[in-house]
């Protein structure tokens, strides 16, 4: 993977130092001081939107819930915050354009729309590409949901809706493991070049040895290629695996994995 310095101006939100980010999941991150004001503000959105009754989308299961388990809640809260995204880390007043793929229903593109952004959401669910846009519309959120698919079609960012140099936020969280090869390259690839000049991309999916999904990372040797796909420098120093593996998923208990997370950003030089 190309990799970009860290911590300067030109690799890096100014409101954080995203040194380490890329890295396997721990429980512990979420006391992050650069993530604990996020964690602390996504639970209680999630609150107001159980108490306006709306559901939420987790591993494809939706239903109205009072909060998201702890290893869901690393990646969306990391995702947001490091990449200047929540409300507790975005400059004041900005609002932006998001791209999501593969989360329709999920708390990331409702949390996002709540703050005012632009949320383009590709899933090719057709059920809960139609239940996002019917909860968008019940709350009044600007959200567009298509059933585009990235492995089949290479829609441009003005296709989707951005602007043409392309897209403020990319997010892709734990979808990619679900996508066979070679679509699997192709998503990837494509969402890296739907990343404006200057903007981020962040991605997490299952990693190890014993991932369950279809596709998952197992090696770093396959979290290095997935990096060179996306075709960004990425910020923040090499994905690193912590070791620590957990039985996330419910449906296969025995399954002990874990999930990684890997930050990208397209250089503002590009504009020139």
């Amino acid at each position: 993977m190309t990799q970009a310095p860290a911590a300067t101006p030109q690799s890096a939100p100014a409101h954080t130092d995203l040194q380490g980010v890329n890295k396997t999941l721990q429980f512990e991150d979420a006391k992050d001081p650069r993530i604990a004001p996020t964690v602390a503000d996504m639970k209680k959105w999630v609150l107001r939107w159980r108490f306006k009754g709306e559901p939420l989308g987790v591993n494809g299961a939706v239903k109205k819930r009072w909060y998201v388990r702890p290893h869901k809640m690393w990646e969306y809260s990391r995702g947001l915050a490091l990449t200047g995204a929540s409300g507790p880390t975005r400059e004041q007043g900005r609002k932006l354009h998001c791209l999501d793929v593969g989360g329709a229903m999920t708390l990331p593109i409702f949390y996002m729309g709540s703050l005012g952004d632009r949320v383009v959401c590709l899933d090719i669910d057709p059920t809960m590409t139609q239940q996002s846009m019917d909860a968008a519309s019940r709350q009044g959120l600007d959200l567009d949901c298509r059933t585009t698919n990235l492995g089949q079609e290479g829609p441009s960012a003005a296709d989707l809706g951005a602007p043409e140099a392309g897209f403020d936020r990319v997010y892709c969280f734990s979808v990619i493991e679900h996508i066979l090869p070679p679509e699997q390259e192709r998503v990837a690839s494509r969402m890296g070049g739907l990343v404006r000049p200057g903007g981020m991309l962040c991605i997490t999916f299952d990693f190890g040895e014993h991932g369950p999904m279809e596709a998952p990372m197992r090696t770093m040797e396959d979290a290095h290629k997935l990096g060179d796909l996306i075709g960004l420098p990425l910020v923040g120093g090499d994905f690193v695996d912590t070791g620590d593996r957990y039985p996330l998923n419910r449906k296969h208990p025995q399954a002990r994995y874990t999930f990684g997370s890997m930050f990208f950003k397209r250089p503002e030089a590009e504009n020139a």
